[in-house]
């Protein structure tokens, strides 16, 4: 399986400093594991407002740090929840959970 993360991205974002990358990275999965706790909690809830404002706020953090796929996800999550996709909201969900899942392999690496 190949990197979520773009290390290529990072790199020039540090100026190739491996160590900053790294904080980057270990910052953001600290504030993503509570945002999807929050997303999973309004999915549950069926709170649409919610999830896009939670969507939203992945999306852009991801996309800070070069995680583009979780960035795609996160943007159609907010794209696409309405009350009637709630279904498809929870499956993307589970994906934004199961990319992060990878990237704090990588960053614990």
């Amino acid at each position: 399986m190949t990197s979520p993360i773009d290390w290529d991205y990072l790199a020039t974002l540090s100026g190739g400093d491996r160590e900053f990358e790294l904080e980057l990275l270990q910052t953001f999965v600290e504030d993503a594991q509570e945002r999807l706790g929050a997303l999973v909690k309004a999915v549950n809830e069926g709170n649409v407002d919610q999830i896009k404002r939670d969507a939203h706020h992945l999306k852009g953090a991801s996309g800070n740090v070069g995680i583009r796929t979780m960035q795609a996800v996160a943007a159609q999550l907010e794209d696409s929840t309405t009350p009637e996709t709630l279904g498809q909201a929870k499956a993307l969900t589970e994906e934004l959970q199961r990319l992060l899942n990878t990237v704090v392999s990588e960053v614990s690496a």
